[in-house]
């Protein structure tokens, strides 16, 4: 490469060091033109200019006295004068082009500033500092945007503190009117086995929440070990399938299960039934009746596996399905807090893999993709 071509490649500054270079050309270019324009054109003028001056500053009216004058002592040491103009010459050279550089620096610090006030005020700089200019309109949109979603996070969190106070609220209540009609002893043996049974079950559903809402915060920010060991992912699917089935078809959902002979991993079993588990819930859940395909298919460095089910996600709620604190619909569900997915995704976060969403053919598919082999542990 070039050294021209190594120097100028893609420097955005290259506008201002070109006007700053043409600057200091022109003022070296004029001020040959005078020096030349004094040395050969204005000589003898500038001799008898300065030979009547020192007529005049003497006070005498000799020529040749004033003429011997200028000889001797300028004359004759014409190059020490001229020494002495080109440092005159170069300090207001320095001059002249540090206030260039410091013109572009005061209109620099005032974008900064305007950028420190806020507002959507265009930014406005020269032609040679439109790299600038687009860089700090760049800065003012992500700066927005952060704001932006700091503002959107803090209100999901107080919107689902909120709900999970309302979801706490609603069982507890329960369980204490129960318990309240059951101290006033009013109630048959009948009545207080049934009061029994209702309050034990919005106890434990109470349970889930509080329990749900700990374990996301525990694997979000204590960073849980998991215990790796070497299964066949093919196998645990199956297992879980049999355990969930019950659970599908009681919500009217059949399940159709497409898998590989085998898929080795190296993962933490107990961890990866809680990641499926939820995926699996979450199409009982939320999703359409009808047939939940669970599927997987395995490479040769990753495995994937879907949990498919009818019915779409809004592309707004699709691209946030996995985020802390979102619950899509808190009308809707088994009870919990709506963790389940943010679980599930720091799982395999941990495990090393991926966890994704998206909507085809009228249906929601989940994908969990794994490392086949090895994997790493958090």
């Amino acid at each position: 490469m070039a050294v021209k071509e190594l120097f100028w490649a893609k420097k955005p500054y290259r506008p201002v060091v070109l006007k700053i270079f043409r600057e200091m050309l022109g003022l070296l270019v004029k001020a040959a033109a005078a020096i030349f324009a004094i040395r050969v054109l204005g000589y003898r003028k500038i001799g008898n200019f300065l030979t009547a001056l020192i007529m005049r500053l003497s006070g005498r009216d000799d020529w040749e006295w004033a003429q011997g004058i200028y000889f001797t002592y300028i004359r004759q040491n014409i190059e020490y004068w001229m020494f002495y103009a080109f440092a005159v010459f170069f300090l207001v050279f320095c001059w002249m082009l540090l206030n260039r550089f410091t013109r572009y620096f005061d209109v620099i610090l005032s974008g900064v500033d305007q950028l420190v006030e806020g507002g959507d005020k265009p930014f406005s700089m020269p032609p040679e500092l439109k790299f600038m200019e687009e860089r700090l309109t760049e800065v003012r949109g992500r700066l927005q945007a952060a704001a932006k979603a700091e503002r959107e996070a803090e209100k999901r969190k107080s919107d689902f503190l909120l709900s999970l106070a309302h979801d706490i609220r609603t069982p507890l209540t329960s369980v204490l009117g129960y318990l309240s009609l059951l101290e006033e002893g009013k109630a048959g043996e009948a009545e207080r086995e049934k009061y029994l049974s209702i309050t034990l079950r919005k106890a434990r559903q109470m349970q889930k929440l509080v329990e749900e809402f700990f374990e996301a915060a525990r694997f979000a920010y204590a960073g849980v070990k998991l215990r790796l060991q070497p299964i066949d992912l093919s196998v645990l699917l199956l297992q879980l399938a049999d355990e969930m089935l019950p659970q599908l078809t009681a919500a009217g959902r059949a399940l159709r299960v497409t898998l590989p002979e085998r898929i080795p991993v190296m993962a933490d079993p107990d961890q990866l039934v809680r990641v499926f588990q939820n995926l699996l819930r979450n199409a009982c859940a939320y999703g359409e009746e009808g047939t939940v395909l669970l599927t997987a298919s395995a490479g040769k460095r990753q495995a994937a596996v879907s949990v498919s089910n009818p019915g779409t996600v809004p592309e707004e709620a699709l691209s946030r399905l996995f985020e802390r604190l979102y619950r899509r619909d808190p009308s809707r569900g088994s009870g919990g807090a709506g963790l389940g997915l943010t679980i599930a995704r720091e799982i395999v976060r941990l495990h090393g893999g991926t966890v994704s969403a998206r909507c085809a053919d009228g249906r929601t598919v989940l994908t969990v993709t794994l490392p086949v082999g090895e994997a790493k542990g958090g």
